[in-house]
């Protein structure tokens, strides 16, 4: 049992191949679940590697690989570079709004779109709900909209010190737009807006590798 996750829980270890990213690499996750956990408790966790996919909490510890890493940003220090800036500007009508996670038909649209375009999956309205929406901590989304058409949504948590990017989904057609680095960019406007102390941090998940949009 690793010293961070709580001692009521059970942590495994899996072996999941093969690897997403590199065609001979293992992909070995240490894993527990968890209905509900504190915000500050997972805080902890995120300090030291952890992620999590609706209540499965997790830590990759593939032999000989650590370039799937959780990024953070210290949002006071943070300024946008020059491609950054331009996807700001092309993106200066995208309105933004958050709401609580909960199921709308819209999102789960979006987010059906999305997964069908960029990896041949057509995900189930019961594993929309189990990844995004049913959540054990304090979730919430952020939607961008260009008038009424919904182009992206980011499913985050909310965190007394950090805002933790759970997952972005795009209309495939918007991809022109940079909605994906977009998301981050609002994000890191959000954490300004709720701790504007500078230890504020903004924590996702990258494969560490040329292009990241964020670094």
């Amino acid at each position: 049992m690793d010293a961070l996750t709580p001692a009521a829980l059970t942590m495994y270890r899996t072996r999941n191949s093969p690897c997403p990213y590199l065609p001979d690499g293992q992909w070995v996750t240490d894993v527990f679940y968890a209905a509900r956990i504190a915000d500050r408790a997972y805080e902890t966790l995120l300090e030291n590697g952890w992620r999590r996919s609706g209540s499965c909490f997790y830590r990759n510890s593939c032999p000989g690989c650590r370039r799937c890493i959780p990024l953070r940003i210290d949002v006071g220090r943070f300024r946008p570079g020059r491609a950054q800036k331009r996807t700001l500007k092309r993106n200066q009508d995208v309105a933004v709004e958050r709401v609580p996670a909960a199921f709308d038909p819209r999102d789960y649209a979006l987010y059906r779109r999305y997964c069908i375009a960029r990896h041949g999956q057509d995900p189930g309205e019961e594993d929309y709900l189990n990844f995004l929406v049913d959540s054990p901590l304090t979730t919430e989304i952020m939607r961008y909209r260009i008038g009424a058409a919904l182009i992206a949504a980011t499913w985050i948590d909310v965190l007394p010190d950090a805002v933790s990017s759970v997952y972005c989904a795009y209309d495939p057609a918007c991809a022109h737009l940079s909605p994906g680095t977009l998301s981050i960019l609002r994000q890191v406007e959000l954490c300004r807006e709720l701790r504007r102390a500078s230890g504020c941090t903004l924590v996702f998940t990258c494969r560490k590798a040329p292009g990241c949009a964020i670094k």
